[in-house]
């Protein structure tokens, strides 16, 4: 049995470059070489591949077939070849997991990546942040390995794996200047103010920032508009700017450069949501359930 994969290679860019010549050029090697490739081919599967009778260039029905097939196969051997290649280094080279965090949730990613390190000091993480848009895509093709971000807003998307780090307790962000002297909401200004939301298109009907404004509602506080940002971040800056209010993790900080802008905890109910850790590798899944282990086994001692 021959195991060349290169007559098929070979053939996959003549049909490609639709042409012998251009395939050779491709391939830094003669037309000849190229030609006599693809003859012997026809020959080894006792099938016509390609049309030589005419001036255009034809690739058969059953070329048709074989280019297809051997797609798949180079496909296949290449990916062969790279866990041939990891293999090879894995004794010498560090684990390396990439986390990524919606805007805001980088006090998790820290904490997660920290904890992991602990479990394997020879771990490599790297953080950076990622936008909600395109960030399951992107996961999906295996451009990193984990995303933080609360579990509503992966609540819809289906054949997801999820693993909660943490809990999220949310406030109102102010403005001072919508309170009065003796600390009390001034009403009238509020309702000349705009709302600003999360753009949590995958959220389901239990959001916490429908809740949110339910109890602004039964406080009597409403609002001119609701205005949706990408990030929590930015929803800082614009209660900043617009005296409006914002929805506001309790465990975010907020940064010396917003003098106006303050936490406003009034009585009600805590909010609060789980912080999850995204994931699609069945790798991912086993480490995150060792995470899980360790994490139980610390609090008990």
């Amino acid at each position: 049995m021959n195991y060349n994969i290169l007559p098929f290679k070979y053939f996959v860019d003549v049909v490609e470059t639709q042409g012998f010549t251009s395939a050779a050029k491709r391939n830094f090697i003669s037309q000849t070489a190229i030609s006599n490739s693809v003859k012997n081919l026809e020959k080894q599967l006792g099938v016509k591949l390609v049309d030589r009778s005419t001036s255009h260039f034809f690739v058969t029905p059953a070329g048709e077939v074989l280019y297809h097939e051997a797609i798949k196969l180079i496909k296949d051997y290449q990916s062969f070849v790279d866990n041939l290649s990891n293999l090879k280094h894995s004794e010498n080279q560090k684990r390396v997991i990439k986390i990524r965090y919606l805007r805001g949730f980088g006090y998790w990613a820290t904490v997660l990546a920290n904890d992991l390190k602990k479990i394997d000091p020879n771990m490599e993480v790297q953080l950076d942040t990622e936008s909600f848009s395109d960030s399951i895509t992107r996961l999906d093709s295996g451009d990193y390995d984990i995303l933080i971000s609360f579990s509503t807003a992966v609540s819809k998307i289906k054949n997801i794996n999820s693993t909660p780090i943490g809990m999220a307790n949310f406030c109102i962000l102010a403005n001072k200047d919508i309170f009065d002297k003796e600390g009390q909401v001034k009403t009238k200004t509020v309702a000349k103010k705009p709302l600003f939301l999360q753009k949590w298109t995958a959220t389901d009907s239990n959001d916490v920032q429908q809740k949110i404004r339910i109890i602004l509602k039964k406080m009597g506080i409403s609002y001119s508009e609701v205005v949706y940002l990408d990030s929590f971040d930015s929803a800082t800056a614009n209660v900043e700017l617009s005296k409006g209010l914002a929805l506001y993790p309790r465990e975010f900080s907020i940064p010396d450069f917003y003098p106006n802008v303050l936490k406003y905890i009034p009585k009600f109910p805590d909010l609060q949501y789980d912080v999850v850790a995204i994931h699609r590798k069945p790798e991912i899944n086993q480490l995150l359930k060792d995470y899980l282990k360790y994490m139980s086994s610390t609090k008990k001692t």
